[in-house]
């Protein structure tokens, strides 16, 4: 708690310094009483606000570094415990979660969570979850199916030069996804339905060529539910064969 009231009373003196506000006191409410808003509504969970300032440094580029330009509903999980309806927006370039909330004068302010103890987010679309990927590093993964043989993506941008502009600006990709099959602690990259099959011994390959073509599924281009539908086959025929 200490630190979280540390974060708000500096946000606090910033405002009075550089806003030209009068100062607080002159304004009906006592610090106080401001901080109690504070905690009522951020005070019983410091481990949320307990981030940064997130400054951002691309307005004169085209494009944007988040996976979704606009903030999402999400539920967060950070040090074992559980945050719903937080408005986050998150940055594929930096791989950073940007907390965004209104403070007491109704301006909007957004902060980056601490990375090291989130541990999973989610919003109606997409589930995220940390895990160590193959680099060996730790960072989120969309999860698309859990098992004995699990599907995720990673998400990415890339920040380019426009060489055609003439005048040295940059822009954003498109969000790139790369596609991961996870079996145990290794991590296998594909790309198309050859690639995934690789990852299987030779007669679940044969299984699973035949599945593609009777559902009509490319998982270059498959939707998530496709891709749900191939993985529960997958571990069903992989289980019967262990």
């Amino acid at each position: 708690m200490k630190r979280s009231l540390e974060i708000w009373i500096s946000c606090l003196a910033a405002v009075i310094c550089f806003s030209g506000y009068q100062p607080l006191w002159s304004q009906g409410r006592s610090l106080a009483a401001q901080l109690e808003q504070y905690d009522q509504k951020y005070g019983n969970d410091p481990r949320l606000v307990n981030g940064e300032k997130y400054y951002y440094p691309y307005t004169r580029s085209q494009g944007d570094p988040f996976l979704e330009p606009s903030p999402r509903k999400t539920t967060l999980h950070i040090g074992g415990n559980v945050f719903e309806d937080q408005e986050i927006r998150y940055d594929i370039y930096n791989q950073l979660l940007v907390l965004e909330y209104k403070d007491v004068y109704g301006a909007t302010s957004s902060l980056v969570l601490p990375g090291a103890r989130v541990e999973a987010f989610s919003d109606d679309r997409r589930s995220f979850k940390k895990m160590e990927g193959p680099e060996g590093k730790e960072r989120f993964f969309q999860v698309i199916h859990e098992g004995p043989v699990s599907c995720c993506y990673s998400w990415k941008k890339e920040y380019r030069l426009d060489a055609t502009s003439g005048a040295g600006d940059y822009y954003f990709t498109e969000p790139v996804r790369e596609a991961y099959l996870v079996w145990g602690h290794a991590f296998y990259n594909y790309r198309g339905n050859r690639s995934f099959n690789r990852v299987f011994d030779t007669e679940n390959k044969k299984l699973i060529r035949q599945f593609m073509r009777r559902h009509h599924i490319n998982v270059r281009s498959a939707s998530e539910s496709q891709m749900q539908s191939l993985m529960e086959y997958c571990n069903a025929i992989t289980d019967e064969a262990q």
